[in-house]
């Protein structure tokens, strides 16, 4: 569940704080949410959720980026993330609440993110023919103290950061470049794959714009020595396990070869006894190279969940993750 409220001095500065970070743009989402979101949205809930993360909601995922033998890479990621809100008398928790959002540009599709309600930024996205990005959690203590001081000195909210350099960054490296030199308000993993081959990375993100030498370096796939697989759950690879998943995954994959890797593989590894979860709200896979994504709820398996007949034509099968039936509200 999330954790308690934050002091309402707390909260007016992350209200102040991340309203300066609002272009007009996200201010016109911002109000869209206001005016047809219903359940008494107030500006300030969906200001805050946008800021969820740096907050210090809990939130625990992971995240595989494996090469196949010819290079082309598969992004898989957990979303692990346990909270129920009641709607019209009925329990609804994350995953009821979870939808694939298509951007377009011009009438074409220019990226697709794995949405909840009230999110204006990113946190699980590809760019097609360009690059995936997803965020983790990483805590190193005292977080939501140091990340209000350093969000009151210009820190950036990941999400709405992210959002941006993916609309207007088409290629890996230089979205790789941009945000591992970003200003943040909190620590956090980036984990991204690109369309070109062996381009799978993973950031390990300080607060204010600084490398912490006491941090994991930036991780790179690398064919020249070998590394065809990177795993990163919630703590630093360069030391103790927080919990049992990155020691029990790191196992698995050391008895698994780089000709097993495919989505369905990747998919197999997220959804298996080592990352899976009782919070686990998704599993995404993605492939740049080809635009192929697929969000699997935690109920589901990796065959094809249920589409809707007027959906299911050739152009959509291609481009779009069909829609799910869902809950009527």
């Amino acid at each position: 569940g999330a954790q308690p409220e934050p002091a309402p001095d707390v909260a007016k500065v992350w209200t102040e704080s991340v309203q300066s970070q609002l272009d007009e743009d996200f201010e016109g989402e911002l109000r869209g949410w206001l005016k047809y979101g219903g359940f008494n949205l107030t500006r300030e809930k969906v200001i805050q959720n946008i800021a969820m993360y740096e907050m210090n909601y809990p939130n625990y995922c992971s995240g595989i980026v494996a090469a196949m033998p010819n290079g082309t890479v598969v992004h898989g990621r957990n979303m692990d993330y346990l909270l129920f809100v009641e709607v019209k008398g009925k329990m609804m928790g994350w995953p009821d609440l979870t939808v694939d959002v298509t951007f377009l540009r011009d009438g074409q599709p220019l990226m697709t993110s794995v949405t909840w309600p009230m999110q204006l930024g990113i946190h699980t996205a590809m760019r097609f023919d360009g690059w995936t990005f997803e965020q983790n959690t990483r805590r190193l203590g005292n977080d939501l103290e140091l990340n209000t001081a350093a969000v009151q000195q210009g820190g950036l909210v990941f999400g709405l950061l992210a959002r941006r350099v993916m609309e207007r960054v088409p290629d890996f490296e230089t979205a790789v470049k941009e945000l591992w030199s970003a200003n943040l308000a909190a620590p956090q993993y980036f984990i991204m794959t690109g369309a070109g081959p062996f381009e799978g990375a993973v950031l390990s993100m300080d607060r204010g714009g600084v490398h912490e030498t006491s941090s994991p370096p930036l991780m790179r796939l690398n064919e020249e020595n070998n590394t065809w697989h990177l795993l990163q759950t919630n703590d630093d690879v360069n030391g103790p396990p927080g919990d049992y998943r990155r020691p029990f995954e790191t196992w698995k994959l050391k008895g698994s070869v780089q000709s097993q890797v495919s989505p369905e593989w990747v998919f197999s590894e997220m959804h298996g006894s080592g990352l899976k979860d009782p919070a686990t709200v998704f599993t995404w896979v993605a492939v740049p190279a080809t635009g192929f994504h697929r969000t699997v709820l935690p109920n589901e398996t990796w065959a094809q969940p249920e589409i809707l007949s007027e959906t299911s034509t050739a152009t959509l099968a291609q481009t779009f993750l069909a829609p799910r039936r869902t809950a009527k509200l």
